[in-house]
């Protein structure tokens, strides 16, 4: 398996440090989605158009309809509904469905008690998978 995980954990505000590593993931060239719980989904939208003042981070919420332009950071519920399996970032408590289809994976982690057991259970499950792991700190 060439699939790499990489878990950011201790995230106080996952949102705006999901934000950063958006930003860095698009310079990669790879296509990008971001699996984004529906609660958390306008939250993020909203950062994404104000995280920088200088820099703008294409983005949008993504239906499945509307085929996606290159370059776009694509946001949605369901991992397994991207049209590419690029790069995704995981916001979500849950293992994203087709995780494992992806080149390369980013986990957010956040800093409360039940946000840490469930990074721990999918840091288990893509171990168990065979994936490439690497873990930093998302705290500094």
């Amino acid at each position: 398996m060439s699939l790499q995980v990489s878990f950011y954990s201790d995230a106080a505000e996952p949102l705006r440090y999901a934000c950063r590593l958006i930003r860095r993931a698009l310079a990669s060239g790879k296509p990008v989605g971001v699996c984004v719980p529906a609660a958390q989904a306008a939250a993020l939208d909203g950062l994404l158009w104000s995280f920088d003042a200088t820099e703008f981070i294409p983005h949008r919420r993504w239906d499945g309809a509307t085929p996606p332009v290159p370059g776009e950071v694509l946001l949605l519920v369901d991992a397994a509904a991207l049209p590419h399996r690029g790069l995704l970032l995981n916001l979500g408590d849950d293992m994203p469905s087709a995780a494992l289809e992806f080149e390369r994976v980013l986990e957010v982690v956040g800093s409360g008690p039940e946000s840490v057991r469930a990074g721990r259970a999918r840091y288990r499950i893509y171990q168990q998978a065979g994936a490439r792991l690497e873990h930093f700190s998302a705290a500094g």
